[in-house]
C-alpha cells in the first residue's frame, strides 16, 4: 500500500510541470510549450523557459487559441451584478468625469500632506537611537 501512495505522489511531482505549461498555437501549425504569454505593447511576449523570452506579433499566434475567454458564461449569466446608475453628486463636489468608450472613471482622492523629513518631529528609528544613547550616557 505504502509503495503505491509513494509511486503516485511521485508521478504527480513528475507530470505538475507539465500540466503548469502553457501551450502558444502559432498560425502555421506549430505549438510552443512555454512557462507562461502574455500581451504587452501590441506583441506577443512568450517565456519559454527562465532564460529566454520570444516575441512574436499577433499575426503569427492565433490568439483565439491561445488566449480562450476565461469567463464566457460570466457576462450571460442571470445572477451577475447589472451595472449600478451612479448618484447625484452633492452641489459643492466635483462631478466624476465621464470614460472614454469602456473604461471606467474614478473620483479624485484627497491629498495627504506627509511632515517633510527636515521638521521637528524626528522617526522612529531615530528616537530609538537617541534614547539608547542616553541610556549609554547615563551608566557611564
Amino acid at each position: 500500500m505504502m509503495k503505491m501512495v509513494i509511486t503516485g505522489l511521485v508521478l504527480l511531482g513528475l507530470s505538475t510541470p507539465s500540466l503548469a505549461a502553457k501551450a502558444v498555437f502559432l498560425k502555421n501549425g506549430g505549438v510552443i510549450s512555454a512557462q507562461s504569454a502574455w500581451r504587452a505593447q501590441g506583441k506577443v511576449q512568450v517565456l519559454i523557459n527562465r532564460d529566454t523570452l520570444a516575441t512574436f506579433l499577433p499575426s503569427e499566434i492565433d490568439m483565439k487559441r491561445t488566449f480562450p475567454r476565461r469567463h464566457p458564461a460570466a457576462a450571460k449569466h442571470p445572477h451577475a451584478a447589472a451595472p449600478q446608475k451612479a448618484a447625484a453628486t452633492p452641489a459643492g463636489a466635483a462631478a466624476p468625469q465621464k470614460a472614454a468608450g469602456k473604461r471606467l472613471s474614478l473620483p479624485s482622492l484627497p491629498q495627504m500632506t506627509l511632515p517633510s523629513p527636515g521638521g521637528k518631529e524626528e522617526g522612529t528609528i531615530r528616537k530609538e537611537k537617541r534614547e539608547m544613547q542616553e541610556r549609554l550616557n547615563e551608566t557611564n
